[in-house]
């Protein structure tokens, strides 16, 4: 990815994203799953366990007066180890638009549990072109048929 498609990000998000400022766990089918962040299309969610791309599923969480359950897709999923074994992120989103869903957002954001993400885009961003900075860094030889000098 060039540095100029890297300044031309395109947001596909279809609405605000919200990052969680405390603790909401809830399950995706019968895995337990703590939320990261959501939005009205869909959920950034932890677990321990693997998901496999394309897994539909109700994610069901409660915390306070807000609760939902909707069928959610994961469309995308990552590793990590860490000193406890491996933690899953995976990215959910909802097979179709949920009022419910909806309103469970706005109740975590009016008790103040969730905050408006604004950075994450820039952090996106940065991590591209740290990439293609790494892959520009990287010497690369060729191999051809004559013998190497002397």
């Amino acid at each position: 990815m060039s540095e100029e498609v890297n300044s031309d990000l395109v947001d596909l998000r279809h609405g605000d994203r919200f990052v969680l400022s405390e603790t909401v766990t809830g399950t995706f089918g019968s895995l337990e799953v703590t939320l990261l962040n959501v939005s009205i299309a869909g959920a950034q969610v932890s677990h321990m366990g693997a998901l496999r791309i394309g897994t539909l599923a109700k994610l069901t969480f409660k915390r306070g007066e807000a609760s939902a359950t909707v069928r959610a897709r994961v469309m995308w999923s990552h590793a990590t180890a860490n000193a406890r074994g491996v933690r899953y992120t995976s990215g959910l989103k909802l097979e179709e638009p949920d009022v419910p869903f909806a309103t469970a957002i706005n109740t975590l954001y009016k008790g103040g549990m969730v905050r408006r993400d604004t950075d994450s885009l820039q952090v996106k961003r940065q991590r591209i072109a740290e990439r293609e900075a790494a892959k520009k860094a990287k010497i690369r030889i060729i191999p051809t048929s004559e013998p190497p000098p002397v």
